[in-house]
C-alpha cells in the first residue's frame, strides 16, 4: 500500500467495523471465553489494539517488538476503556502516519516476531495492520455468535 490516504480510508473502514462491534457488545459479554484456549471477547479486543501500538511504536522507533506488547487487563473488562485505547491508538495513528513522505513508505522496519520473517517496509506494515485486524474481526464474530448476542455483521 503505496499511498497514505488510502491506508487512511482504508484503515478508518476497517477499524470502524471493530468500533461497532464494541459498542455492540454487552459489557458481560466481554469475559465470556469460546474455549479454555481461547482468550476472552475482551482479551481478543485488547490485543487487537495493542499490536496497532506496537506498529505505532515501532514507525517511531525503526524496530516493531511484539513481545513488548501492553498487558493491561483492566482495558479487557470495559467497554469505556476498549473504545478510549483505540481511539487514542487511533489518533496516534493518524499523526504518525501524516508525517510520512512517500518515500518513507518504503522505509525497512525491523521487527521482532516469533518467527524469521524478513523485515517489511512501512507500506508492507499497512497492509498487516489491515489484515491482522480483519482476521480477528472474523473470531469476534464467532465469539458472538457463541456467547448469543447479535452484533453488527462484519461480512
Amino acid at each position: 500500500m503505496n499511498n497514505i490516504n488510502d491506508f487512511l480510508n482504508e484503515w478508518n473502514w476497517i477499524r470502524g467495523l471493530t468500533i461497532k462491534f464494541i459498542e455492540s457488545i454487552p459489557e458481560d459479554k466481554l469475559t465470556f471465553y469460546p474455549s479454555k484456549n481461547f482468550g476472552s471477547l475482551g482479551t481478543q479486543l485488547r490485543h487487537i489494539v495493542t499490536v496497532q501500538e506496537c506498529y505505532l511504536n515501532g514507525f517511531e522507533k525503526g524496530r516493531i517488538d511484539f513481545s513488548k506488547k501492553r498487558k493491561d487487563k483492566t482495558i479487557e473488562s470495559s467497554k469505556k476503556k476498549l473504545l478510549e485505547y483505540a481511539k487514542l491508538q487511533d489518533e496516534r495513528l493518524k499523526k504518525i502516519v501524516s508525517q510520512f513522505s512517500k518515500k518513507d513508505l518504503q522505509k525497512i522496519i525491523k521487527w521482532k516476531v516469533w518467527e524469521p520473517l524478513p523485515n517489511p517496509s512501512i507500506s508492507q506494515c499497512f497492509v498487516y495492520m489491515i489484515e491482522h485486524e480483519s482476521y480477528h474481526q472474523g473470531i469476534l464474530q464467532l465469539c458472538a455468535d457463541l456467547a448469543g448476542f447479535k452484533t453488527i455483521r462484519f461480512f
